[in-house]
């Protein structure tokens, strides 16, 4: 990797080839063959059993913790789940707070946890909340951006997206049955990793039959000139 200064920004450039990627043939979009194969080679690394479903469980006293799905993948591990603040008031402005639908940003999923366990509770006073702490479970176990069948559900909320991810049709469906009829905002938490060019956009690029581009990622916004990484 290599670190430049542009703008005030650190960003930060993969060395990757750009002959292609580990799966599929270069210019020939994935098959079924394909899929499955990137699929065997994702690892279980993390668990959302007990690093978020366990923290959702603890908000039950002061939140209503309600289940609106769960994943095909694994009905039994991968429950969807969405935390309302009580005292719903339709005099009230509506927020929705989402985190995760990306997997592997981290700090997204634990962002929404920390806002429910440190926060939310006083914005409730002036505001209905909604908050999917982890819409993509499968993915945030796996460290991926995309669900297990290789789609990214930040690209699948249209009613027109085609194939769908599970992941965004089950939040979609959620939202529609609380008759909300106006939002004041909706806080989606992302983040930007690394892998985002080692890994991801190459594997998109193979995906999807194209030429892969390499990129850059923005890195650290220096404060001070003295702190400045150069090439």
């Amino acid at each position: 990797m290599k670190l430049r200064q542009v703008a005030g920004v650190t960003m930060l450039r993969a060395s990757l080839s750009t002959s292609g990627y580990s799966i599929g043939k270069p210019g020939v979009p994935w098959g079924a063959i394909e899929r499955a194969t990137w699929l065997s080679l994702r690892k279980t690394s993390r668990s959302y059993q007990e690093e978020v479903v366990r923290k959702i469980s603890s908000l039950k006293e002061c939140f209503d913790v309600i289940q609106y799905g769960a994943l095909s993948y694994d009905v039994e591990k991968f429950p969807l789940f969405a935390i309302k603040s009580r005292d719903w008031n339709p005099e009230k402005p509506n927020v929705l707070v989402t985190g995760g639908v990306h997997g592997y940003e981290t700090s997204g999923v634990h962002g929404a946890l920390l806002f429910l366990e440190t926060k939310a509770a006083f914005y409730s006073n002036k505001f209905n909340i909604v908050v999917a702490p982890c819409v993509s479970p499968w993915s945030y176990e796996t460290i991926q951006r995309w669900n297990a069948a290789s789609l990214d559900p930040n690209r699948s909320f249209g009613k027109d997206s085609h194939p769908q991810a599970e992941e965004s049709l089950a939040l979609m469906r959620f939202i529609e049955s609380l008759n909300i009829d106006q939002w004041l905002c909706h806080v989606d938490l992302h983040e930007t990793t690394d892998t985002d060019e080692t890994e991801f956009r190459p594997a998109k690029a193979a995906r999807d039959g194209v030429a892969y581009e390499p990129d850059t990622i923005p890195g650290l916004l220096l404060t001070h000139p003295t702190n400045i990484l150069k090439e």
